[in-house]
């Protein structure tokens, strides 16, 4: 039962350790330059910042050319 209690306490405060950790990353990141850090990296991976394949600028390059 302790032990119960004693996971779901430290829970939330992992959570709210990497929340931190996280809007500090973003917070000190320059979009225009190349990620500073992993913590950098993981928060730009995080936003969607990095996205494989660029599909929807094809699909945009094909409605202009009709």
């Amino acid at each position: 039962m302790i032990v119960l209690l004693l996971a779901g306490a430290l829970v939330p405060l992992l959570l709210i350790g990497w929340l931190v950790d996280f809007a500090r990353a973003s917070r000190n990141d320059s979009l225009f330059q190349p990620a500073s850090s992993a913590h950098a990296r993981r928060a730009r991976r995080l936003t969607g910042m990095y996205v494989r394949g660029g599909g929807a600028a094809r699909d945009d390059e094909r409605l202009v050319r009709r």
